[in-house]
């Protein structure tokens, strides 16, 4: 005896499975036809205020990170030089009464004779110190990559001896001795040249002071590392298009020094603008002032307890050097591939 089973319709079919779907309202939706998120996403609910909290927390973090330099910032840079420009109008006196004077201590310096002839003295060895010590070096440096690896660590050796500042310049200060130095050797006995007055001459002083600095202030180290990293198949590629030693320099190495150069640059006119222990141990502005620069001669006013006076001439120098970093970044190209 057969069973009968009810045979089911289409139409029973799809009436069931509207009924289940009816049962299961979200079944639809987690099936991946395009109605929904696919099976298993975040909710979109959920995982917008997440990445909200995640931004909000990291610009905390990165808040948090600066602030410290911030505040070293404002309290050691911004400050002080607010307070510079305030105590200028002032008569800045060490004891009794401060009063407001305006613009007198600008119009005193503006009209110093000894004024510009700081500013002429600070000129000329800032040029002299950008060309002998801050161009140089890049020559000698691209030269000195063309030397086996070897020799190249020796020379990065000899070229940067530690040597602190204070003890250098003693050094150099007995070289440079009219009497006894070893540069007034060199000339007599080596060269057969007359005495010479090195640092006693007005004429000299400045060369000689720069002078140093190519032997161990230079930049040179850094043009050199700056040198080693550049790919080696720039320059296999260049000697396969025929390229020369010079067109290599002119479009592969100097190129790629853009960047530090132009950063060594702003350190270069701003520490030479700024010149005064190496001067001041030297020659202390002599002869007859042709080495006394700008912060020299503001250290003197000081001395004098001519606090307004140093105080508008620093404004002063802090203009111009200002006025020289700008032009240099508005007119000096970083990028290497321009």
């Amino acid at each position: 005896m057969s069973s009968q089973q009810p045979t089911v319709g289409a139409g029973d079919r799809a009436d069931q499975g509207a009924d289940q779907g009816a049962d299961r309202p979200g079944e639809a939706e987690r099936s991946g036809d395009g109605a929904g998120p696919p099976l298993g996403s975040p909710d979109i609910a959920t995982v917008a205020p997440t990445s909200h909290r995640l931004s909000r927390r990291r610009r905390l973090e990165g808040g948090l990170f600066v602030a410290p330099a911030f505040l070293f910032q404002l309290s050691w840079g911004w400050y002080p030089l607010l307070m510079a420009f305030v105590i200028s109008l002032t008569n800045a006196r060490f004891r009794g009464p401060i009063e407001f004077t305006g613009l007198e201590s600008y119009i005193r310096m503006w009209n110093d004779p000894l004024v510009g002839q700081a500013f002429k003295v600070t000129a000329i060895y800032a040029a002299l110190s950008l060309a002998l010590t801050f161009m140089i070096p890049i020559v000698v440096a691209i030269l000195l990559m063309e030397m086996p690896k070897r020799h190249i660590r020796w020379m990065m050796l000899l070229w940067f001896l530690p040597l602190s500042g204070i003890a250098s310049t003693l050094l150099f200060r007995y070289m440079f001795n009219a009497q006894y130095g070893l540069f007034q050797y060199i000339a007599t006995e080596w060269l057969g040249l007359p005495p010479q007055p090195f640092l006693n001459s007005s004429d000299q002083v400045l060369f000689w002071l720069v002078f140093p600095g190519i032997l161990f202030f230079g930049p040179g180290l850094i043009y050199m590392a700056t040198l080693q990293g550049i790919p080696a198949s720039y320059y296999e590629a260049a000697e396969i298009e025929g390229a020369g030693f010079w067109r290599k320099v002119w479009t592969i190495s100097l190129p790629r020094l853009r960047p530090v150069i132009s950063m060594l640059l702003i350190f270069a006119v701003i520490g030479s603008s700024q010149v005064f222990e190496f001067p001041l141990i030297m020659t202390g502005g002599g002869p007859g002032g042709a080495s006394r620069t700008v912060v020299m001669y503001l250290y003197d006013l000081l001395r004098s307890l001519r606090y307004a006076d140093a105080t508008a001439l620093g404004v002063f120098l802090f203009v111009v050097t200002m006025a020289l970093v700008i032009i240099q970044r508005r007119f000096f190209r970083e990028d290497p591939d321009t």
